[in-house]
């Protein structure tokens, strides 16, 4: 069977008007100089030109017809034994390590930067042997080359697909330290007429080291100044290669919903201040905690529609959020699975529980953003007075109230250190203070988003104005706090 892949391989390969080989003995004499200067079997069929395909997993069918020998004592001098190295062995591991439930990936390859240096040097003494025809423009990239062979095996052993874009990403980096300094005579290659083209380039690309700065100098170096510099074909090394890093990358996951906060002193997302924890519990981690088990995440990033303190409950209907998964493994959720967290969260009696819990897409995370100018808010404040207020005062506030009020509020003392010293101007929409005993008072409070319903109440020591102590001719200071319904459509039906 194997015979049969090879065999037919060539014989199409040979039958091609873009080939530049016409007979198996011409082929053979080509695959042996490319050989003998130390080229692996799969080096060789790249710059013989041969397309990929079933033939790039016959090495030894292939070394048989060509008539070359099946292995070397030392590492390929162009990939730098990069495709006889199983890299798809380690990526097919680590993929059932991990356990991703994706159908396709995109598969990225960070190669050693001699690679290109070796390269060219290929190309240089391909053009110049009579014995190798190939046209340097169809050679197969090593990186395509890589890619297929990992494929291959993704295919046959996990069933998914390597595709060009997916939202599931593999990454290798690929290192070899022995030939890492190859590229340095490159530094100064240039003519000195080449400076203007160099100072338009990209400040990253000019650094001596990156990528594209060695891609730049290589197509600016002339061949002469090339061989004058680097042995052609290329120089042979002791050591392979060793890849340093597997990494799967998988686009996030979106969970969207409402969340109560029914007990104080939780934060909305973990409050740590000099190592040391605030709150005890936070939001976040109530919901997000559950999320990561499902979905089998890296870690989470929970956004609110706003924020309240930790100290203020978050009643009504609750408070629009979603929850972002970083790299989840497991994304074929049916919506039972995620209700069944809301459920869990409500036998348990948490203090804090979700509405509406549901898968949303990324797009959907915008109207949270968007919804920042827009939404307004009811509060309900346990209000203390210094002294009681008159019927006659608390009328009038209650007059005022009635209409939309708008504040100067410049930043609250409490969040100067995180905010920067601005005055906004936002706006009260609706306010009624209602006597409940002796100086205390219940104040129910309409408000744009934004607004800081605290510094609202006491003032601020004067740098929210007008305040409710301001209208009421009193120190007033707020008790206790509860937001009753934030006005966002979230998440979408």
């Amino acid at each position: 069977m194997a015979d049969t892949v090879v065999e037919s391989a060539i014989a199409n390969f040979l039958a091609s008007p873009k080939t530049a080989y016409h007979s198996i003995e011409q082929l053979q004499k080509a695959a042996a100089a490319l050989h003998k200067s130390n080229l692996c079997v799969f080096c060789v069929l790249r710059f013989l030109s041969f397309e990929l395909g079933s033939i790039y997993q016959q090495q030894a069918g292939v070394a048989a017809k060509l008539e070359i020998p099946n292995a070397r004592n030392s590492p390929c001098v162009a990939c730098l034994g990069i495709l006889n190295y199983d890299l798809a062995d380690h990526v097919v591991s680590k993929y059932h390590e991990e356990r991703f439930d994706a159908a396709n990936v995109v598969i990225g390859i960070e190669l050693p930067k001699s690679i290109a240096i070796r390269h060219r040097s290929m190309q240089l003494f391909c053009s110049s042997n009579d014995e190798i025809p190939t046209r340097l423009s169809d050679v197969v990239d090593i990186k395509d080359a890589m890619k297929y062979m990992i494929s291959q095996r993704l295919f046959k052993e996990c069933g998914i697909y390597a595709i060009g874009d997916s939202q599931m990403r593999i990454d290798l980096v690929v290192g070899h330290s022995e030939s890492a300094s190859e590229h340095q005579f490159l530094t100064g290659q240039q003519d000195k007429s080449d400076n203007i083209n160099r100072k338009r380039r990209n400040a990253n690309a000019n650094s001596g080291d990156s990528r594209i700065a060695i891609i730049n100098e290589l197509a600016a170096c002339s061949d002469e100044k090339f061989l004058a510099n680097f042995a052609s074909p290329p120089p042979a090394v002791l050591q392979g290669v060793q890849l340093e890093t597997v990494s799967f990358k998988r686009a996030s996951l979106f969970i969207g919903g409402r969340y109560l906060k029914l007990e104080r002193n939780i934060s909305q997302t973990p409050f740590i201040i000099g190592g040391r924890r605030v709150a005890e519990l936070s939001v976040a981690e109530i919901i997000g905690e559950p999320v990561k088990v499902l979905t089998r995440c890296d870690s989470y990033n929970l956004v609110g529609s706003g924020r309240e303190d930790a100290d203020v409950r978050m009643l009504g209907d609750g408070r629009p959020f979603y929850l972002e998964c970083i790299n989840p493994r497991f994304t074929h959720l049916e919506q039972w699975q995620i209700h069944d967290i809301e459920h869990q969260l409500a036998l348990n009696s948490s203090p804090v529980q979700t509405r509406r819990l549901q898968l949303i897409q990324p797009e959907d995370t915008k109207i949270i953003k968007e919804g920042e100018e827009n939404k307004t808010k009811h509060y309900c404040a346990l209000v203390w007075f210094a002294k009681q207020l008159s019927a006659e005062k608390l009328e009038e506030i209650n007059q005022i109230g009635q209409k939309e009020l708008v504040l100067q509020q410049k930043t609250p003392i409490r969040v100067l250190h995180r905010r920067a010293p601005l005055v906004r101007p936002k706006k009260i929409l609706s306010l009624k203070v209602v006597h409940i005993q002796e100086r205390f008072y219940k104040a129910s409070i309409e408000s744009e988003a934004g607004t800081y319903i605290k510094e609202f109440v006491h003032g601020d020591l004067g740098r929210t104005t007008p305040s409710l102590a301001e209208m009421a001719g009193e120190t007033a200071d707020i008790l206790e706090l509860d937001v009753e319904s934030v006005s966002l459509d979230f998440p979408p039906p």
